[in-house]
């Protein structure tokens, strides 16, 4: 195993050991790929843990949809696929195919939710992933998920603007 891989093997452990919601989270994800690492340090940074929990699900990879977002900028481009009415937001991880000789790896994620179909396809906006664990946002929720994702780069871009 890598450096890596033992790093983040120690954080999940750590995090399982107090913490039942990430503990669960992470036995829900290794149930799908056994011996994956959740690369996600403290539960406080995923804010949709609860629904996870609650309605957690794997999502189709198969007829994944395309829709060209910016680079690592998933969550604000799941933002704009609901501003933009192009779909609903799904919200969670998303899983990356091992390469020979090391775990799989579960990334926090955002796709758009084209729900026009009778199973949701996933609106991909950044790379294609093997696999989709997450929640499905409703209206209010994604309202929420988009003043989460969305006014703190407005932020940033209005500093800049303005020259702070």
């Amino acid at each position: 195993m890598s450096l890596a891989t033992d790093f983040w093997n120690r954080v999940n452990d750590k995090q399982a050991a107090k913490n039942l919601p990430y503990k669960s989270l992470l036995q829900s994800l290794q149930a799908i790929h056994p011996g994956s690492v959740l690369l996600l340090r403290n539960p406080s940074e995923e804010p949709w843990l609860g629904h996870l929990m609650n309605r957690g699900q794997l999502f189709s990879r198969y007829k994944l949809k395309y829709f060209r977002g910016t680079y690592k900028r998933c969550h604000q481009n799941a933002s704009c696929i609901w501003i933009m009415k192009q779909g609903m937001i799904g919200t969670g991880f998303a899983y990356n195919a091992p390469s020979p000789g090391s775990p799989g790896v579960w990334y926090r994620h955002s796709w758009g939710l084209d729900r026009s179909t009778k199973t949701p396809r996933v609106i991909e906006t950044t790379y294609r992933f093997t696999d989709y664990y997450g929640v499905s946002l409703d209206h209010e929720e994604c309202k929420c998920f988009v003043l989460q994702n969305i006014l703190p780069m407005l932020n940033t871009v209005m500093k800049k603007v303005n020259g702070i």
